[in-house]
């Protein structure tokens, strides 16, 4: 039998075993497991599409399985005019100057974001591929050398569409610039776009329609379990300043789930995987989130849909060179 089919079977018997309202105190007592090892068997429940969720309920964490998309905190019509509706779209490590970057995948997400109407976008950070003296592989995986050629490549690639705004913080490889002489990609990217705003290194707030929301650029390595590390994130955030969505870029995952009454997104990215990826053994998904929220006057969420859309291997362009070369700027 092939480990694939073992595990399916494994994944069954667990998936079975679990029931709704289930205690997660009670299940790993019962097998004898730790908080991360049961992240891991939720993990492969997920890769199998077995939907299980953690839900703290009156501070007792429990397990909803297959759980609703529709999150209500009373009885309202989503049509009535109570509810304010917001459609925003999230994109997230674009990475331009890599010979791996996906801008013409990026572009397809703008067009079907003004297609439906949508006049915010959230980048969640390193824009850019930054230039990592440490890691002297990069320069042969970038077509853009230094912070004049990749913030000039922004400015002039960029998707621009009339009617819509692009929010962004920048992370880790957008800082190496600064890092490595004082320079900030935001700084000319806002003197020359005037559609897109910068909002912070690494970490913004922002309200949309009394939601708060916060965009997140970590640091660090990424787990094994998608799951992780975005729990890690919102359990040091303090109980009066929690967002009700949590934006994480950075891992190059998409991940949506609910933990500590917290909506939160690992964010995929729009770079194809690199030979430090490569290396390290690490996940790459290409894509974005369309997010459809309903909220109420207090900012409280009454709908929530976070729809994935992902890229497969197919629709990359991943022979070098070929994004960069061929791809053109989107204009509307």
């Amino acid at each position: 039998m092939s480990e694939k089919n073992t595990d399916f079977e494994y994944v069954n018997k667990i998936y079975k075993y679990i029931k709704n309202n289930m205690s997660v105190e009670f299940f790993m007592s019962k097998f004898h497991i730790n908080f991360n090892e049961l992240n891991g068997l939720l993990e492969l429940c997920h890769i199998y599409g077995k939907k299980v969720e953690i839900i703290n309920e009156n501070g007792n964490l429990i397990f909803k399985k297959n759980p609703p998309r529709i999150i209500t905190s009373d009885k309202v019509e989503l049509n009535s005019n109570k509810l304010m509706h917001t459609e925003i779209c999230i994109v997230s490590d674009t990475h331009f100057g890599n010979i791996h970057q996906q801008l013409h995948l990026l572009n397809k997400i703008y067009k079907e974001a003004y297609d439906r109407g949508i006049t915010t976008i959230y980048h969640c950070g390193d824009m850019v591929d930054g230039n990592y003296p440490n890691r002297p592989e990069q320069p042969r995986q970038q077509f853009l050398h230094g912070f004049d050629e990749q913030a000039a490549y922004v400015v002039d690639m960029y998707p621009e569409i009339d009617g819509i705004t692009t929010k962004y913080i920048l992370g880790s490889h957008d800082e190496t610039h600064y890092k490595n002489g004082q320079a900030t990609i935001n700084e000319w990217i806002s003197r020359c776009r005037k559609d897109m705003i910068f909002l912070g290194q690494d970490t913004a707030t922002v309200m949309e329609n009394g939601v708060k929301i916060v965009l997140d650029h970590p640091g660090g390595g990424s787990a094994q379990s998608l799951s992780y590390k975005p729990q890690k994130r919102i359990e040091i955030l303090e109980s009066g300043i929690k967002p009700k969505i949590l934006l994480i870029g950075h891992y190059h995952k998409s991940y949506s789930f609910v933990y500590r009454n917290v909506r939160g997104i690992e964010v995929p990215s729009f770079c194809d995987k690199t030979q430090f990826q490569q290396k390290q053994g690490l996940l790459n998904v290409v894509g974005a989130y369309f997010l459809d929220i309903y909220s109420d006057s207090k900012g409280n969420i009454q709908y929530f849909e976070a729809e994935e859309v992902l890229f497969d291997h197919k629709d990359m362009w991943d022979e070098a060179g070929k994004d960069y070369k061929r791809v053109k700027k989107l204009v509307i």
